[in-house]
């Protein structure tokens, strides 16, 4: 209560509509633009993907295997003298192990300017090189269908080298 006696007077709605067809409309439309501003409380309030469906998780495929080492390198242009022991010990193990294990002979060059250059520095390799060592896997005990010679530019080598796989 005030110090008056009299109590405060609170307009009541339905004594505001009571005033006309006006403040009616007034009021009906203040009440919408209230309403409108609001944003309803649904599951995507607190979910942003609720009501999507699930994606599953496909792992990335598992690296392949490691490229499997060779069993000697030997750059072009060694001096038999150096690699013809390595190269006897290996060709022994690997036909001890496996008597009719296929030795890879790859001779790589880096690529160079043009194609015919590629080609002209393996014809060399291969001839040079490539052959020795093709000569004294067989001398060494293995017969001329277990060793094969590949040549090809590698983008992976600084200079011409020559690797001997087996499969």
């Amino acid at each position: 209560m005030s110090d008056t006696g009299v109590l405060p007077v609170m307009l009541s709605v339905s004594r505001f509509t009571e005033k006309g067809p006006f403040f009616r409309v007034a009021l009906v439309a203040s009440v919408a633009l209230c309403l409108s501003g609001c944003k309803l409380v649904d599951q995507k309030t607190f979910n942003a993907r609720a009501g999507k469906p699930p994606v599953p998780y496909i792992p990335p495929a598992p690296p392949g295997p490691p490229p499997v080492p060779p069993l000697i390198e030997l750059v072009a242009g060694t001096s038999p003298k150096e690699w013809s022991g390595p190269v006897e010990q290996i060709v022994h193990k690997a036909l001890a192990s496996k008597p009719d294990i296929l030795f890879v002979v790859q001779c790589l060059v880096p690529p160079g300017a043009d194609s015919a250059t590629d080609q002209q520095a393996l014809v060399q390799l291969v001839q040079g090189d490539g052959q020795a060592v093709t000569q004294a896997i067989i001398k060494d005990g293995a017969s001329p269908a277990q060793v094969e010679m590949a040549a090809m530019p590698d983008s992976t080598v600084t200079k011409s080298v020559i690797r001997v796989y087996v499969k």
